[in-house]
C-alpha cells in the first residue's frame, strides 16, 4: 500500500510535468487534496521527498514546491513523537 501511494505521487508529478502550463501550477494542492482524502499518507509523501534529496534539482521542482506542505507534516510528526514520550 505505501509504495503504491509513492507510485500515485510520481506518476501525479510525471502528468505534471508533461502538461507543465496546465498542472504544475497546481501539484501543491493537489497532493494536500490527495493527503486530505487519505490517498497518500504523511509517509509516502516524506519518503518521496526522501527519494529526490540528492537528485538534479531540476527532478526536484515539485519537492521544492511542496516544501511548506512537508515541512508542515515533518512539524506535525515532532508533536506527535513529542506526545507519545
Amino acid at each position: 500500500m505505501f509504495l503504491l501511494q509513492i507510485e500515485v505521487i510520481l506518476k501525479f508529478e510525471e502528468m505534471c510535468l508533461e502538461s507543465a502550463n496546465e498542472f504544475a501550477p497546481l501539484f501543491t494542492k493537489i497532493l494536500h487534496y490527495l493527503y486530505n482524502e487519505d490517498i497518500v499518507e504523511e509517509d509516502a509523501i516524506l519518503s518521496w521527498e526522501d527519494e529526490k534529496k540528492d537528485a538534479d534539482e531540476s527532478d526536484k521542482v515539485f519537492v521544492n514546491q511542496a516544501q511548506k506542505l512537508i515541512q508542515w507534516l515533518k512539524e506535525a510528526l515532532e508533536e506527535d513523537d513529542d506526545e507519545e514520550e
